[in-house]
Parts: C-alpha cells; structure tokens; sequence
C-alpha cells in the first residue's frame, strides 16, 4: 500500500517532463546488488505503469532537454528474517530548478520470501507508485 501526499498542488498540477531516479539505500538497507536490483524493477514498474494513469507528467522524449522533475527515493528498510523480508521506502518528486518537494509517497510491505520473489513484489510496488501519483491527478 502506498501513502503519501501532494505538497504543492500548483508545481503537481502543473506537471512536465519527469525523469525517474534510482531508490538508494537508506539507514535500514545495505548498498549492494539486491538493493539495487529492487530498485530497478520499481522504476520499471512505475516507467511502465505511469503513462496509462492519464497523470500531469510525462517522460522525456528529448535526452538533450533538462526534465521539469524527478522522481527518486530511498529504500529505508530491506532485511531478511528467516522466510520473511521486510521493504520499506520513503520517495518524492522534486523540482528540477528549485529542488522543491511536490509529492512524497511511502510504502511499507512484508515479503514472504517462501512464495514471492522480493524482484516482482518491488515492480509490483512500482505500479502502485504510478498509480497512487495517477489517483492524484
């Protein structure tokens, strides 16, 4: 599940071209491949799945032109005990001229490491950022 909230509804409103960041690692996370990984496929998630939202942003056509925004985040907590993992994420989208906050978003979720694979559950959380930013719209 996905919560959060529109910051500024005149930037948000007003949308652009956005650019999607990575999730980094946070406090709770360690940098390494998994992370990274995870990472990718929620941005997957939400390149895939944002578009079909009908939202105010857009994805740049044009790699020369500077983005109106970005979208990035941190992964704050991943960890394994036993058959379970535990994935938390802090994210926002920012003005790329001012580096103003616009919309922030967390997501809290329990893996059961036995019959999800944690890659499909982090697209999968990509989607439902796409859509939670759609719903706003």
């Amino acid at each position: 599940m996905i919560t959060g909230s529109v910051v500024n509804p005149v930037a948000f409103e007003k949308g652009g071209s956005l650019a999607l960041g990575s999730f980094k690692a946070g406090t709770g996370a360690a940098a390494d491949d998994e992370t990274d990984q995870l990472s990718a496929m929620m941005i997957k998630g939400i390149k895939d799945t944002l578009p079909q939202d009908n939202t105010h942003f857009t994805f740049p056509a044009d790699a020369q032109k500077d983005p109106d925004c970005f979208l990035d985040g941190y992964i704050e907590d991943y960890g394994k005990k036993g058959r379970f993992s535990h994935l938390s994420i802090d994210g926002e989208i920012w003005l790329r001229e001012t580096g103003e906050k616009i919309f922030v978003f967390q997501s809290s979720t329990t893996i059961n490491l036995k019959i999800q694979n944690p890659r499909t559950v982090a697209y999968q959380i990509g989607e439902a950022i796409a859509h939670f930013i759609g719903s706003k719209s």
